[in-house]
């Protein structure tokens, strides 16, 4: 941390004036993280929810499922970065990727809504539906979150005070995600009784507002302070090329792929795990999601601790590998302890809940390194890019989660899981996150954003 806070002492990076190293207040750092608290009700319930609903619910076969999700990712690889020089060229009284909120609120919140409907339309008319209310969530989830993620370089260039901002965000993220993943069973259970697809419709409602609530706040407190530097006049050839020639960057844009991978595929079978391995009821459900919820929100807390005395990089890679050895073992675990998985899955994710903070820091620092090296600077696009990553992240974890279904036979009820299905199931939450774990050690572990890096990036001086 020694070497962060040198950083953010220094107020400046790449030429920016010291006015951008002021200290942001708390209560805006709230502002801010609650409108990724408002993003995570929409990504939390694509996570653990979506892919149980279309297939248990909307009656959807996991094959076709999973060529959807993965369908979409091509017209994403041409709207995202369209996205990202779209914000970086957008110049408000409000500022640059703050009034996306305000634009976005109320589109994410009514797709989001119209996702989980289930109208009777035939196998035909639902799967036509279920692409359609997908893509319209998919893509407007993009214009209001590429911006939101590259609205922290606008509000300070301290890496010191951004990671405070992500701590503060992903802490509130985790009550976001909490709110969801136990709220949501018992909406369900509430309001639909035997009618699962009346829950569903209204629990998410409810969400859905909420969400929307919290965009708006974000965009009416949260304010940009660091100077424009001129990139969103680049057209969108030299933007995207000086983008990907950010070797730091790149790299980030892999970790991302593997780290929103492992919280899709752990999210995405969740439902399947605690069903049909543990034999939770939704009561159990809704403790299980609590208990991973508070690790989560203590690990983004408690990562901090570790930063302090080592830098953010070394860290990361440590948490992961801690990973590794964790979800190994957990494969042995037999699932008639119900008891044991609450305490293992509470330890997992105070570990795991350390990522998300290390994890976006370190793209904030990439994004800062490309500038120092490259002298140019295009948040947007930066941010576009990694939420490419972030999408097909969902569309691989979907596939991955349906393939391995459909190898094993898997067909929907209690009385019709097998042997083999179930160790399909066990394997989705346990050895192949684990694996996925260590692929992402090994590529932080490539990243040169150390302490020596960052201390000649605020120095200003180019290798």
């Amino acid at each position: 941390m020694a070497a962060i806070a040198q950083q953010g002492d220094a107020g400046r990076v790449g030429g920016h004036s010291s006015a951008s190293g002021e200290r942001v207040p708390f209560f805006e750092k709230v502002c801010y993280g609650l409108g990724d608290a408002g993003g995570t009700i929409v990504t939390g319930l694509i996570a653990n929810f979506l892919t149980f609903y279309y297939t248990d619910v909307f009656g959807l076969a996991p094959g076709i499922v999973g060529i959807l999700f993965l369908s979409l990712r091509v017209f994403d690889a041409i709207s995202d970065p369209l996205i990202g020089m779209m914000a970086d060229r957008t110049n408000t009284r409000w500022g640059k990727f703050r009034p996306y909120l305000l634009w976005t609120a109320v589109p994410v919140g009514l797709s989001c809504f119209l996702t989980f409907q289930s109208p009777d339309l035939g196998y035909d008319g639902k799967v036509a539906y279920a692409a359609a209310t997908y893509f319209l969530l998919a893509l407007s989830y993009s214009v209001n979150n590429v911006p939101y993620c590259a609205l922290i370089t606008r509000m300070t260039d301290s890496a010191r005070e951004g990671v405070a901002c992500q701590s503060v965000r992903f802490a509130l993220v985790a009550i976001a995600s909490f709110v969801v993943s136990v709220g949501l069973p018992i909406m369900v259970r509430h309001f639909g009784g035997t009618d699962i697809a009346r829950g569903y419709r209204d629990g998410v409602a409810i969400l859905s507002l909420a969400a929307v609530a919290m965009f708006l706040i974000c965009f009416l407190f949260v304010r940009e302070r660091v100077p424009v530097t001129g990139a969103e006049e680049a057209p969108l050839r030299v933007a995207i090329a000086n983008t990907l020639k950010n070797d730091q960057l790149r790299l980030t844009f892999v970790m991302t792929l593997l780290l929103i991978g492992i919280f899709n595929t752990k999210g995405g079978a969740a439902l399947y795990f605690i069903t049909y391995v543990l034999g939770g009821d939704a009561t159990y459900q809704a403790l299980f999601f609590g208990v991973a919820t508070a690790g989560g929100f203590l690990g983004s807390i408690v990562v901090q601790l570790f930063t302090r005395r080592f830098d953010v990089k070394t860290v990361y890679v440590w948490v992961n590998l801690i990973l590794v050895a964790g979800h190994a073992a957990a494969f042995f675990v037999p699932g008639d302890y119900p008891t044991a998985w609450l305490v293992l899955v509470g330890l997992c994710c105070i570990v795991l809940g350390c990522t998300l903070p290390l994890h976006f820091t370190l793209i904030q620092l990439a994004d800062q390194y490309g500038e120092w090296k490259l002298g140019m600077r295009s948040s947007g696009m930066s941010f576009a890019f990694n939420q490419f990553f972030v999408k097909l992240a969902w569309a691989l974890a979907g596939a991955l989660i349906s393939g391995v279904l459909v190898i094993v036979s898997y067909r929907a009820g209690a009385g019709n899981q097998t042997p083999l299905s179930l160790a399909g199931i066990r394997l989705l939450s346990t050895i192949i996150p684990g694996v996925m774990h260590l692929a992402l050690a090994l590529t932080a572990s490539r990243l040169i954003l150390n302490r020596a890096t960052i201390d000649r990036m605020t120095a200003g001086r180019v290798a």
